[in-house]
């Protein structure tokens, strides 16, 4: 995340061209929008994932009966809140990390998944993003399914 988002909005900071939202933070003092709406003020995004700051409508517009529901997790260790998940959760028994992913509405362990910024989209660990194309592909060690780039991994950076 940019730490010097800084925005001058018009549009009430509620689409993805305000700076602050892009970069995913709540707007500032500093920011010259006017009539600001920027779904992330008054969140502690850093306590959220990054699925769950992408999803952020999603959210908010869930209960507290929703929010406190019980999700099992998949190390079978035991049970987790989805408000613990919105954010990284530890398991206590078996120390593996989970969260909530609203894209595909379920936990997701951090070991096998990830949530791409730029797609907005969680993804399976063995996909990544293409720069030269703009998408993400399948296959950690295989060329990009849509421009034939290979990815960084290999070339060792």
């Amino acid at each position: 995340m940019n730490d010097t988002a800084r925005c001058n909005c018009r549009s009430r900071c509620v689409h993805r061209r305000c700076a602050c939202l892009k970069n995913m933070q709540a707007c500032g003092e500093e920011c010259k929008c006017v009539d600001c709406s920027n779904p992330l003020n008054g969140l502690d995004v850093e306590a959220l994932s990054t699925c769950t700051i992408t999803n952020i409508e999603k959210y908010l517009n869930l209960t507290a009966e929703e929010l406190d529901e019980k999700l099992e997790l998949p190390c079978g260790c035991g049970e987790a809140s989805r408000r613990e998940l919105v954010g990284d959760y530890d398991c206590p028994d078996c120390e593996t990390t989970y969260w909530y992913s609203f894209c595909w509405n379920l936990v997701a362990q951090e070991d096998d998944t990830w949530h791409c910024e730029i797609c907005r989209k969680c993804r399976d660990w063995r996909e990544w993003h293409c720069k030269r194309c703009n998408r993400c592909t399948y296959g950690v060690t295989l060329p990009c399914e849509h421009c034939g780039d290979r990815p960084l991994s290999i070339y060792g950076i």
